[in-house]
């Protein structure tokens, strides 16, 4: 009979030890998938960053090809301005 009882005991502790080892890996396991995902989310918001930044300049550089633009339609000179702008703009494309 102790015998038993001794392994009924043994098998009731194994049994409490991996209900608490369960519970102890459903609550952490979240917090590692969420770790990940915001190095992930960093990540992404990082590289949106810079190509948000390469836009606003293709954007100023355009604005100043449009001013160039209208200024020679208007005046008819400012050829090497534009020429200038021209080759502004091709560097920036090279480059991107």
């Amino acid at each position: 009979m102790e015998y038993a009882q001794m392994v009924l005991s043994i098998c009731g502790a194994i049994s409490i030890i991996g209900g608490a080892g369960a519970v102890i890996v459903k609550v952490i396991n979240p917090a590692f998938k969420l770790s990940k995902r915001v190095e992930q989310l960093e990540i992404h918001t990082e590289k949106d960053y810079k190509r948000l930044l390469a836009l606003e300049e293709m954007q100023k550089q355009q604005s100043k090809s449009l001013a160039a633009l209208l200024n020679h339609q208007i005046t008819g000179n400012g050829i090497e301005s534009m020429k200038k702008i021209r080759d502004e703009l091709l560097e920036s494309i090279i480059d991107k």
